[in-house]
């Protein structure tokens, strides 16, 4: 009987803890598992890029962060993007300094719903670097909106600055050209 009751309330628990975690942020969670599932999946077997494969490798641990991020930040998971994100990190616009965004800014853009995209893409990557820090040049697109205004689509040509720490990579710097 007592096993029964611990398996019962276990499952019980488990089930909680599932219907809170969808209960708030569904969009958001459910983000940040697909996610952690891209970044997994390609993620090498090895501690580092140039022990898994060298370039290739690197690249593939690259382009699965820069599509956990663009998850992260298009669908709105402040847990993710305050795990992918540099301490220091900053976004530079295409018009230098004054358009400079901060961690701290974009976290509160995303959080306040300022900065909301219902849909974006990275291609055309190249990926230069080691095993702890790299840099990815690409095409960003996403459907965006701000301050609650309509959707526009945007496309960009950008830099990012990886960093990995803790055995995780963070973005460090996005640059647009």
């Amino acid at each position: 009987m007592h096993g029964r009751f611990a398996v019962a309330f276990a499952w019980s628990g488990m089930a909680a803890a599932l219907l809170a975690g969808c209960s708030s942020g569904e969009k958001a969670a459910t983000d940040s598992v697909r996610a952690d599932s891209a970044a997994t999946a390609m993620a090498p077997a090895g501690d580092t890029a140039a022990s898994a494969g060298g370039a290739g490798a690197l690249t593939s641990d690259i382009t699965a962060a820069e599509n956990a991020w663009r998850i992260a930040v298009s669908g709105g998971d402040t847990v993710e993007l305050g795990r992918i994100t540099a301490p220091g990190f900053t976004m530079v616009g295409s018009t230098g300094a004054a358009s400079t965004v901060t961690r701290a800014t974009l976290m509160k853009q995303v959080s306040q719903g300022m900065l909301a995209a219902d849909s974006s893409s990275v291609s055309d990557i190249t990926v230069n670097g080691t095993a702890d820090s790299a840099t990815a040049d690409l095409t960003f697109f996403w459907r965006v909106s701000r301050n609650g205004k309509a959707p526009t689509s945007e496309t960009m040509n950008v830099t990012d600055t990886w960093v990995k720490r803790d055995g995780r990579w963070q973005l460090a710097a996005r640059k647009a050209k």
